[in-house]
């Protein structure tokens, strides 16, 4: 691969042609790990905000830490190392401090672009720690990938948003499918009388 081809990507939507240029996290996003608050099971109080961790949602208490479009890093404890945890969460949110919390400079990223692009980024090199690696702070900010200019970004990061939005639409069906059939199986066969309930 020559200097030309590695600026740009193989795919690209039309109207685009600058070359993507390296970039560092901290060049990118803000951090605001300052925020965040961790809860102990015993201690949360139901609500409808999510509670998030390392890995995801674990919870849904009463009030919230961070307010707005951010990207959600695991911090310590991932539960997988290659597919590294990272969210875009958009509303309020409550993180506990397994999680950090970046957002996007508005002048120079997109959250949904910072987000794939992540995901996109071999974390494991930049973890420390022997059974529970961490992803430290500093250490994440200077990460650094290739980025285009900030509309190209934001197409991109719509165009990824959509696919994941028609995935968890297609995950969903699948679950009421799957009870469905669950139901049916155990009405369509014969039970103790010797009868189905459903014929």
């Amino acid at each position: 691969m020559n200097d030309t081809q590695a600026k740009y990507p193989q795919l690209r939507f039309k109207g685009f042609a600058d070359p993507w240029e390296q970039r560092k996290v901290s060049e990118l996003a803000d951090r605001y790990d300052n925020l965040r608050v961790p809860i102990t099971a015993s201690e949360r109080v139901a609500g409808e905000t999510p509670y998030y961790g390392a890995n995801g949602i674990q919870d849904y208490v009463e009030g919230f830490t961070h307010n707005g479009e951010f990207v959600l890093v695991a911090e310590d404890g991932a539960n997988d190392l290659q597919n590294y945890p990272v969210q875009y969460v958009d509303g309020k949110v409550w993180v506990n401090n397994h999680a950090h919390v970046l957002q996007a400079k508005e002048e120079r990223a997109d959250n949904k672009f910072l987000t794939n692009a992540l995901k996109h980024t071999n974390i494991e090199p930049y973890l420390v720690g022997g059974g529970r690696a961490k992803l430290n702070a500093d250490v994440m900010m200077k990460i650094n990938f290739k980025v285009p200019t900030l509309p190209e970004q934001v197409q991109i990061g719509n165009f990824f948003d959509n696919l994941d939005h028609l995935i968890t639409l297609h995950e969903e069906k699948k679950r009421q499918l799957e009870r469905l059939k669950s139901a049916l199986l155990k009405k369509m066969f014969a039970d103790k009388s010797g009868y189905p309930v459903v014929r």
